[in-house]
């Protein structure tokens, strides 16, 4: 029997003529601050900012990566991110620089070894040579070296390595002014266990969060047309008493 829950499909088994299963969602990335030692089953949504000296992009596939240096643009003040390996993935589909395959159904994988400051991924190659969602290192690379004359890799300490680019809000990534280290994430709880039994016939599932903040109530006001409304009533009848 298969049930789903929270959009999980959750496989149970029978043991003893018992049924019990249970699966645990969460990040699976080690290097990930919502790292889930527990976890069963990947879900890249619930992984945040990376350990110190790693980053990631807010695509669900893009898992944290070791940094080792960094560019800046000599002109804009631009923040260019270098990957200490060359990291290989298959981008989800509702990512803006995913190109699906001609298979359909999932992307083709793309390769990158720098990372903007701003959330671009700068690629080793195009999928597509006419995609304009996606752009390539080399020339941006070029670009940065004409301008300047050089382009040097400035070493980073772990500690100064944003864990957390998100994704950007132009595509292609568009000339930014002089920008700042993005702050980084705080790790969260984000896992959910799912905990199925059945001794007679019956499901329960078991949800667990946590690192969720109560939501701000505004300040009461008082409400002065009421209580002087209140006050000449009460007067008015008062004085036909």
């Amino acid at each position: 029997m298969i049930i789903m829950a929270f959009g999980v499909e959750s496989l149970d088994f029978y043991t003893g003529g018992q049924l019990f299963h249970t699966d645990v969602v969460g990040c699976m990335d080690e290097n990930n601050l919502n790292y889930d030692p527990n976890a069963t089953i990947n879900d890249g949504d619930r992984c945040g900012g990376c350990v110190e000296g790693y980053t990631r992009l807010g695509d669900p596939a893009f898992t944290c990566q070791e940094v080792r240096g960094k560019y800046i643009d000599c002109k804009t003040g631009e923040i260019y991110w270098r990957l200490k390996n060359e990291f290989k993935h298959r981008p989800s589909l509702s990512t803006y620089y995913a190109k699906e395959g001609y298979w359909g159904g999932s992307a083709y994988e793309v390769k990158t070894r720098t990372l903007g400051n701003d959330g671009t991924p700068w690629l080793k190659n195009k999928n597509d040579p006419k995609a304009e969602n996606q752009v390539m290192w080399k020339d941006k690379n070029r670009e940065i070296r004409d301008k300047c004359g050089s382009i040097d890799e400035i070493p980073v300490l772990p500690q100064d390595v944003p864990n957390f680019l998100g994704l950007p809000v132009s595509t292609p990534a568009e000339a930014l002014a002089p920008q700042q280290i993005p702050a980084n994430v705080a790790a969260q709880n984000t896992s959910t266990t799912l905990n199925t039994t059945n001794p007679n016939n019956t499901t329960t599932i078991n949800t667990m969060s946590g690192g969720v903040e109560p939501v701000a109530q505004p300040p009461a006001t008082t409400n002065w047309p009421l209580l002087i409304g209140v006050g000449i009533a009460g007067y008015l009848l008062s004085s036909q008493l």
